[in-house]
């Protein structure tokens, strides 16, 4: 009986270590590998959209009408809008030429019909006495022109507007008058124009112009009274005028 329990006990021992024996041992673990398709290369995409060779770039916008190598002639009317003194009109021209579409040339002339307002004329009644001040009465200046934006514009979906908006800067010639109590006396000093403008065309020959004109001038300064003894010396005057004209483009 003993031994044929033994036999039993060493069949059963030799079939389990066969079966161990057959399994394969498992492969080594091999480090996980993270899809392309998982991970975002922003630099990548950054080389590829965002080049240097791409970052230069330019509108590119049809102009139905066209400025460079043109002449234009303007006329023009306005007021002085920070006078303190005077009131009335002022008349102008411009004669200009654009050597493309962003460049030109200027030469232009304003003359002023300017009276005293009702601050000066309070100021007369008050104290029997005109205000030291002195009054403009012409312009002229040469100037270069640059014009930096261009659009076109839809008004109620019925038309399209065409319009140009510019930046003149100029040297010059200002005329004035120091007002005094024995008869104003006419002087002119070297004067200096920043100007903003801006045109609508509606043809290729016409178009209206707006303009905004700043002139700096160093004007000399007199008492009002003639025998007073006071001494003003010169100032820098500011004029500013707010014109409306219609332009011809030859």
């Amino acid at each position: 009986m003993f031994k044929k329990s033994l036999l039993i006990f060493i069949l059963m021992t030799a079939q389990a270590f066969a079966q161990t024996a057959k399994q394969p041992a498992p492969a080594p673990s091999a480090p996980t590998e993270q899809r392309g398709s998982d991970k975002l290369d922003i630099k990548k995409l950054e080389n590829k959209y965002w080049a240097a060779k791409d970052e230069d770039f330019g509108v590119v916008q049809n102009r139905r009408y066209v400025k460079a190598e043109r002449f234009y002639l303007t006329a023009r009317a306005g007021i002085p809008v920070n006078d303190a003194f005077s009131e009335g009109t002022i008349m102008g021209a411009d004669v200009g030429y654009f050597f493309n579409e962003r460049w030109g040339v200027e030469v232009s002339y304003n003359n002023a019909n300017l009276s005293e307002n009702d601050s000066t004329e309070q100021f007369h009644t008050q104290n029997g006495a005109m205000p030291d001040h002195n009054i403009l009465k012409s312009s002229y200046f040469a100037s270069a022109i640059w014009v930096p934006f261009y659009a076109k514009m839809s008004a109620l979906d019925k038309a399209i507007i065409y319009f140009d908006m510019g930046v003149s800067v100029g040297l010059g010639n200002v005329n004035y008058e120091i007002a005094r109590s024995t008869g104003n006396e006419a002087k002119s000093s070297i004067g200096y124009k920043l100007g903003v403008f801006q045109q609508i065309f509606f043809s290729e020959h016409f178009a209206l112009r707006a303009d905004l004109i700043n002139t700096w001038a160093s004007e000399s300064q007199k008492p009002y009274t003639a025998n007073s003894p006071r001494v003003l010396g010169d100032k820098m005057v500011n004029d500013t005028s707010l014109m409306f004209g219609l332009t011809y483009w030859h």
